[in-house]
């Protein structure tokens, strides 16, 4: 079987991990799996593994830009299911073959102000829905979606290689006895790296702050750095641009924060859980659902809270190993890959009618 997975880039964020981690498990399934995307790093690693790839100027949504990937779409061979991840490229693949060819569609998540936006465009473009939480199938379905067409599959991740935490420390520049705090995000609105910032300036208030990484890049660059800066904090937070080495970064922090204000299911909080790493998040809805008592969880959208929730996890080893037992244990029930890719492949086989051979092993650590 041939199978498209389309995908605007191939970057740094978590859609991108599922959507290469699904089309691998689909090659060593013995299908002919193509992905067609924006470039990003992440294409030398899928060519590596002999999956072949389509570059899409799909980034932005300049009317040319989308014209022109449609156009190339259609030049790639008839295929017999079409993998799209997010409203954009399930829009590209409907307008690129029609009804021609089924559509799978996985919603990652979407921003309450596109939330009727990404509602028209999957009505019309999607033969089926998953979703990544149930909180997103919830939004869909009180917008007036299909539930019939909408399945939950939770996002699934193989456990970060590991590191060594004296190496990983020594190469990134870091004392041993340095605490450091990771927060692998876009720098865009959505991730409210704002409310880290502040966060950061209240720990200094009481003692030295943890170092922070802020591993991504996005439009909201200059303004960090300026707000880091306004606090005085250069020594104290990294702005690493947009990074490949997440079992290195993991290897040289102690705990994992995000501060967004949505949320599906955050990829990066899975690899944290199946490295053990403490993590604190905001509790935006869905997130206390999907990991309960594995994370410390805080009120969204108040820096103090942030500030009091990193203090209470930083300053207190017995809760940084209770979370520790408590991470592993949901990643090892919930969220490694293997369970995520048995229900693509079993929903794969429904919408075109094949039988899918089931291998012995996925390629993908479990």
């Amino acid at each position: 079987m041939r199978i498209l997975t389309v995908i605007p880039e191939l970057g740094a964020g978590g859609a991108e991990v599922v959507a290469v981690t699904l089309t691998r498990a689909a090659a060593d399934d013995g299908h002919e799996a193509r992905i067609a995307s924006a470039p990003g790093f992440r294409v030398a690693e899928i060519l590596a593994a002999g999956i072949a790839h389509t570059t899409l100027p799909a980034v932005g949504r300049r009317p040319r830009d989308l014209a022109r990937s449609v156009a190339r779409l259609r030049r790639v061979p008839a295929p017999d299911l079409v993998h799209a991840h997010n409203p954009k490229a399930a829009l590209l693949s409907r307008l690129a073959y029609g009804h021609r060819v089924p559509l799978l569609v996985t919603l990652h998540g979407v921003a309450g102000h596109e939330l009727g936006a990404a509602v028209r465009i999957l009505r019309w473009s999607a033969d089926q829905v998953v979703v990544v939480s149930p909180h997103l199938r919830e939004q869909l379905t009180g917008r007036g979606f299909p539930a019939d067409r909408v399945t939950v599959i939770p996002n699934g991740v193989a456990r970060l290689p590991s590191y060594p935490r004296r190496r990983a420390r020594a190469e990134l520049g870091i004392a041993p006895g340095e605490t450091v705090a990771l927060c692998p995000a876009r720098l865009v609105d959505q991730k409210r790296h704002d409310l880290l910032v502040e966060a950061w300036a209240a720990l200094a208030t009481h003692d030295r702050p943890p170092l922070l990484l802020l591993a991504g890049d996005g439009p909201n660059r200059a303004r960090i750095a300026a707000a880091v800066a306004r606090h005085d904090l250069d020594d104290r937070v990294r702005l690493l641009g947009e990074r490949a080495d997440m079992p290195r970064l993991v290897a040289a922090s102690d705990l994992l924060t995000l501060a967004t204000d949505w949320e599906g299911l955050p990829i990066a909080v899975l690899e944290a859980l199946g490295a053990g790493l403490p993590v604190v998040i905001s509790e935006v809805p869905g997130i206390a659902h999907q990991f309960g008592d594995a994370v410390h969880a805080v009120r969204p959208g108040s820096a103090a809270d942030l500030a009091t929730g990193l203090r209470a996890v930083l300053g207190d080893a017995g809760r940084r190993d209770r979370l520790t037992a408590r991470a592993s244990a949901a990643f090892d029930q919930r969220f490694g890959a293997a369970p995520m890719i048995a229900r693509y492949r079993a929903l794969h086989s429904a919408m075109t009618g094949s039988s899918v051979r089931i291998p012995t092993t996925t390629g993908v650590s479990p």
